[in-house]
């Protein structure tokens, strides 16, 4: 039973942390998609703070 129940909770913890990973990689390939190709600029930009600063900056008069 203790075997059985450590399989099942393994197994749902692997499941939620794939879910977790997918995320974020389809996050911030999302990012890098929209203001590279959409955006006109360099897709590898998107994930410095200078450029979100900017963004907070021009959102928050």
């Amino acid at each position: 039973m203790f075997k059985k129940t450590v399989k099942i909770l393994g197994m749902r913890i692997s499941l939620l942390l794939l879910v977790v990973i997918l995320l974020i990689l389809a996050a911030a390939g999302g990012l890098m998609l929209g203001y590279g190709i959409l955006g006109g600029g360099n897709p590898g930009r998107v994930f410095t703070p200078g450029l979100w600063r900017d963004v907070m900056n021009k959102l928050n008069p």
